[in-house]
C-alpha cells in the first residue's frame, strides 16, 4: 500500500469548539506525512522536511500515552474526533497507526498551501 492510498477525500473540517482553528487529517507510513489540506490539496512530507509546527504537535501527540487503534477499525469520522486525550483537543490526536488529526489555525493552513518546500499533489 502507498500513501496515496489513504483516505482520499479526507479535508479540513472546523474545530468542534474554537472556529479559528481547522481539524487537518494526517497520514504517517513509511516515513512520509500526506497533510490533506483541502482544495484538492496534498501536501507530502519526510522527516527533513515537515514544518516545525507539525514536528512539534506530533511529539506531543505521540509523548501522551494512549492505546493505538488499528487503521481498518477506524472510520472517517474517527479521524477528526479526539479520543486519545482532553489535553491535546487544541493540538491534535491520533486517530490510529497511520491516522492524525492535526488541528491548526487558518493562517498556518494557509502557509502550508503556499508552502514550496513540499511536494504539492493534484488528486
Amino acid at each position: 500500500m502507498s500513501i496515496s492510498e489513504f483516505f482520499p477525500t479526507l479535508t479540513p473540517v472546523v474545530h468542534k469548539t474554537n472556529w479559528d482553528l481547522l481539524r487537518v487529517p494526517l497520514i504517517k507510513y513509511e516515513g512520509q506525512y500526506k497533510i490533506n489540506l483541502g482544495d484538492r490539496m496534498v501536501r507530502i512530507y519526510d522527516d527533513k522536511t515537515l514544518p516545525d509546527v507539525i514536528k512539534t504537535k506530533m511529539a506531543m501527540i505521540l509523548a501522551h500515552p494512549h492505546e493505538v487503534v488499528r487503521d481498518n477499525n477506524v472510520q472517517r469520522i474517527d479521524v477528526y474526533t479526539n479520543n486519545q486525550s482532553p489535553e491535546l483537543d487544541e493540538v491534535g490526536w491520533q486517530s490510529s497507526e497511520h491516522y492524525f488529526c492535526m488541528v491548526l489555525d487558518r493562517s498556518t493552513v494557509n502557509e502550508l498551501k503556499g508552502s514550496h518546500d513540499a511536494m504539492a499533489q493534484e488528486r
